[in-house]
């Protein structure tokens, strides 16, 4: 019996060790009550379960690097192209829900890029 135990725990310890390590998903599902469950490959499927739940589709910062942006908000579709142009949430969750992607809170830690009055196409 002894005997069965132990092949059966070296069995498990070499599974785990030939799976790898663990990657996280780029984004995460979270709110106030809810610490961020990064277990989504796909944007679409994280607003669809965030909406469901009352909770918020974000990127997960280890693994996705949103652009600089000219808004608060960005739609990020399954390819990992992301548009941070999208002042209000409502205008974004509309652009995402047609485009099959999130909305997510543009980076707080990068500041928005200003229009350069000096630009031709820029300034407007």
């Amino acid at each position: 019996m002894k005997h069965h135990a132990w092949i059966s725990g070296s069995l498990a310890l070499a599974t785990c060790l030939l799976a790898g390590p663990v990657r996280a998903a780029p984004y995460c599902i979270s709110n106030q009550g809810l610490l961020p469950l990064c277990i989504y490959d796909d944007p679409a499927e994280c607003q669809q379960e965030a909406s469901r739940q009352n909770a918020q589709c974000s990127p997960n910062t280890a693994t996705v690097h949103l652009p600089r942006s000219h808004g608060d908000y960005c739609v990020v579709v399954s390819n990992g192209a992301a548009v941070c142009a999208y002042a209000d949430y409502g205008t974004c969750y509309n652009a995402a829900s047609q485009q099959r992607g999130a909305c997510v809170q543009a980076d707080p830690r990068i500041p928005a890029q200003q229009p350069n009055p000096y630009s031709s196409f820029n300034g407007r």
